[in-house]
């Protein structure tokens, strides 16, 4: 009666590990994407920081700095002082 006690004792054992595999692998696995997921975000939000903060400087410059502003007129509008002239050269 003891060896037979003792092998079923055994055999529930393993059947209680094998059914804790079973419920404990799908939220196992479920932690690892949603870990994935964070890392992934984390560097999305990194890259958006550092361009918020370029830009972010920018705004800063052109409502500060007389010469950041005459920088964008040059290039983006082709305005010149007076006197001056442009050479658009296309490639």
């Amino acid at each position: 009666m003891g060896k037979l006690l003792t092998a079923v004792i055994y055999v529930l054992l393993v059947l209680v590990l094998i059914v804790s595999g079973i419920l404990v692998l799908p939220a196992y696995r479920k932690y690892k994407n949603t870990k994935q997921e964070v890392v992934s975000l984390q560097a999305d939000l990194d890259r958006v920081k550092a361009e918020y903060l370029t830009l972010q400087q920018e705004v800063h410059d052109l409502q500060h700095n007389a010469s950041a502003i005459e920088k964008v007129a040059r290039e983006q509008y082709h305005l010149s002082r007076e006197g001056e002239v442009i050479y658009i050269y296309s490639e």
